[in-house]
């Protein structure tokens, strides 16, 4: 049964609001924020973490406390940056509206689930956050007290446009079990062949020796990076989309950051001396996070991509094993290696304007001429055939 929220609080806790800069915050209560946080298991609670991980950004980090009498009973971190909103006509980029948002750092506020606490919080963020366009919330789980609280709330309804910019989709992980051979057991005997034939004819040099390296101190730092970025390069998300590993800098600083504190943990496969793929990681307590991971698609047919996760798939049950493998949002690959799933969504919390409302809806129409467009084309079969032509027009 939804829950149902109205105007009026339904609890009688007394609760106060408190905000700092990360940059800033006082010892005393980065102190209570460390004590109040030490038992979570996601670096986006822990604000060592996130003042090293968004190096040079701290004076846009922003810790939320909330009070119950003299207690801290909740911590929510966002982080302000100009993001701009893109749309798109399949893959192709067609239009891109500068935004500056206010984005929530983890998939929901470490709040008590309590209507008082949240219409708090965002009756706070409504009036202070005016230099922000529209708050972001990511990946949160549908079945979760703050999804029914966004869906239902008159103080968002109030104070901000809501979108949706995608219908809730599969968050996939992959839970550790005993052994990599109980976790292939998983797949069927056909699949599992296929997987471990593929895994073979690399290892036994279909494309030159084979070379699978694990890299986690400091010093692999340029060497890794020397590595992916060569391979990021190839790929279609840095020329077509301008993502990949583009910004090196900063994913250079990042990698030093989590090395420099145990939690760097990214691979690259060779072949014939050369990087062929990459995956980009770090590992927090029990939990494996994959931040970037790319092929050269000009070994596709190969399966690199595939042979470089199962490769490190099988290195982390075998060496300091987490508890999880976050796989974050949905694609094919990534539902075969999962072994479980959850349905998560995102939403815009526009600001009320003019400008928001053309964004929301401009986004919106390029959302629905996408979907009837890709439908025409996989009606004609010509869905991938132009898919591939676009990868191959960013290569140029």
């Amino acid at each position: 049964m939804p829950i149902t929220f109205s105007a009026e609080r339904q609890s009688v806790a007394q609760y106060s609001l408190t905000n700092s800069s990360l940059a800033t915050i006082s010892n005393s209560a980065a102190a209570e924020c460390q004590a109040f946080l030490k038992r979570g298991n996601l670096p986006t609670d822990d604000p060592d973490w996130l003042r090293g991980y968004f190096a040079g950004e701290a004076e846009h980090l922003r810790a939320y406390m909330l009070h119950e009498g003299s207690a801290l009973a909740g911590i929510a971190h966002f982080l302000s940056r100009d993001w701009s909103l893109k749309c798109y006509l399949g893959e192709l980029p067609i239009a891109d509206f500068p935004l500056r948002r206010l984005l929530l750092l983890g998939p929901t506020p470490r709040f008590p689930d309590d209507q008082a606490a949240y219409d708090l919080l965002f009756s706070d963020l409504a009036r202070s956050s005016h230099s922000c366009q529209a708050v972001f919330v990511a990946d949160i789980p549908i079945r979760s007290y703050f999804w029914d609280y966004l869906q239902q709330s008159e103080v968002i309804r109030k104070h901000f446009l809501a979108y949706q910019p995608e219908p809730p989709s599969p968050h996939l992980i992959l839970r550790f079990g005993r052994s990599f051979d109980e976790y292939m057991a998983k797949f069927s005997s056909k699949h599992r062949n296929s997987l471990r034939r593929e895994v073979r004819k690399i290892r036994e040099g279909s494309l030159g020796e084979m070379r699978f390296v694990r890299f986690e101190s400091p010093q692999d730092v340029p060497v890794f990076l020397d590595g992916a970025v060569e391979v990021s390069k190839k790929t279609y998300q840095w020329t077509l989309h301008q993502r990949g590993l583009r910004l090196t800098d900063r994913v250079r600083q990042r990698l030093m950051f989590g090395a420099e504190h145990g939690w760097m943990r990214s691979y690259l496969l060779y072949c014939s001396g050369r990087p062929c793929a990459f995956l980009m990681g770090f590992q927090y307590k029990g939990l494996y996070l994959p931040h970037e991971m790319g092929f050269d698609p000009a070994l596709a047919r190969f399966s690199v991509g595939t042979v470089l996760l199962l490769l490190a798939i099988e290195d982390l049950f075998e060496h300091n094993r987490p508890e999880v493998l976050d796989f974050g949002g949905y694609a094919t690959y990534k539902e075969m290696l999962s072994t479980e799933s959850y349905l998560q969504g995102s939403m815009f919390l526009f600001r009320r304007g003019l400008y928001p409302r053309l964004i929301r809806g401009s986004h919106r129409a390029c959302v629905v001429t996408s979907k009837v467009a890709s439908a025409c084309l996989d009606r004609l079969g010509l869905k991938t055939r132009i898919r591939q032509r676009l990868r191959g027009l960013g290569k140029g």
